[in-house]
């Protein structure tokens, strides 16, 4: 796509602009159905804000004038994998104001940020695609010219509710869905059990935390792998990422981190994101109270419900036993994959972020 009127650059940290911008674009695509606002500036700083300045082009935009029109993320990220740590990206929230839609504008972004990959010489990168949306039909026509697109695995959602009505107002269940909520209690208030308690995070955990997450390198085919000053800044950013901890003999046995994600629908509702979970060494009792204690904790901060990328890297029997039901959604995880040495096709069980 070339204009004259039109450049592609580093992203201008314009965050309020390019909020409205994406809603544009998204309310445009689903209509009156409820979406989760990814754009809000908050949990953007938590995103961009750890990236090095001099690594600051991974953030991708288009302007006519003072006018941002497309934007494309990349945030850096290293992978453990068959005994080797990768350098890798997770290439998200791409978006393209209505007008520029089937011009070409998506495309260039991406041709834009390839240049970048190459540049900064990563091994591949991860995105996830929902079925019948526009980037799948995009990057579908990608594969199919050749590019190296691997199918890694596909993941599904499954989702407690912890305030039906203001759910069923906000996003408009249908009258089987909600039939179906209630049959499976999904809706009943979480009951605190005896003997597991939860607090919140504290900077000195890290080290803990970090511990229990590196034993996914050994127990999950592809996993994240952090340091301590990453890991801190991932577990507890104000407003967008909590973190809470149940601590046995003295150490900490037990680690749940989510996102507070705003869901724009007929009202603005709070859900909770699950992120990163540990509890290897509980027992299945213990977990069970583990699940309902971080419900509970949700439910009281005024979280209408959570949501779990089911990625199968930890067990989600407590889940399931805590009233979580399959939603209504799948997305798929595709690596665009750039070293020849490796393929990730149909890997079983991830351990990554989801945005």
């Amino acid at each position: 796509m070339a204009r004259e009127d039109i450049s592609i650059e580093p992203f201008r940290g314009d965050l309020e602009n390019l909020e409205r911008m994406a809603h544009l674009s998204w309310r445009d695509e689903y209509g009156a159905a409820s979406f989760p606002n990814f754009y809000r500036p908050a949990f953007l700083r938590f995103l961009f804000d750890r990236i090095k300045a001099e690594e600051r082009d991974h953030l991708i935009a288009a302007y006519r004038g003072q006018e941002i029109i497309a934007f494309l993320a990349n945030l850096p990220q290293r992978f453990h994998y068959k005994g080797r740590i990768f350098r890798a990206i997770y290439s998200c929230l791409l978006v393209t104001r209505k007008e520029f839609l089937r011009k070409g504008m998506a495309i260039t972004l991406i041709q834009e940020a390839l240049k970048i990959n190459q540049k900064y010489n990563y091994d591949f990168s991860l995105l996830t695609l929902e079925t019948g949306h526009r980037s799948t039909k995009m990057m579908d026509k990608l594969r199919r010219e050749g590019q190296r697109l691997e199918w890694v695995r596909k993941t599904h959602v499954i989702a407690r509710i912890l305030d039906l009505g203001r759910v069923n107002y906000s996003e408009g269940l249908k009258g089987w869905e909600k039939s179906a909520i209630k049959l499976l209690g999904s809706h009943r208030p979480p009951k605190a059990k005896p003997g597991v308690a939860l607090r919140e995070y504290k900077a000195e955990d890290v080290g803990q935390c970090l511990a229990l997450l590196d034993r996914y390198q050994q127990t999950v085919s592809l996993a994240l792998a952090w340091d301590e000053k990453e890991l801190a800044w991932e577990l507890d950013y104000p407003g967008v990422s909590k973190t809470l901890v149940y601590e046995k003999e003295g150490r900490i046995q037990g680690m749940i981190n989510f996102i507070w994600h705003e869901h724009l629908g007929k009202t603005k509702e709070m859900w909770a994101w699950i992120n990163h979970v540990a509890y290897p060494e509980l027992s299945g009792k213990e977990r069970f109270g583990f699940v309902q204690a971080f419900l509970k904790y949700c439910r009281e901060a005024g979280c209408v419900g959570t949501i779990e990328w089911a990625r199968k890297y930890y067990p989600l029997g407590p889940f399931y036993r805590s009233r979580f039901f399959p939603y209504f959604r799948a997305v798929n995880l595709v690596s665009w994959t750039f070293n020849p040495e490796i393929s990730l096709a149909n890997i079983p069980d991830v351990y990554e972020i989801q945005v």
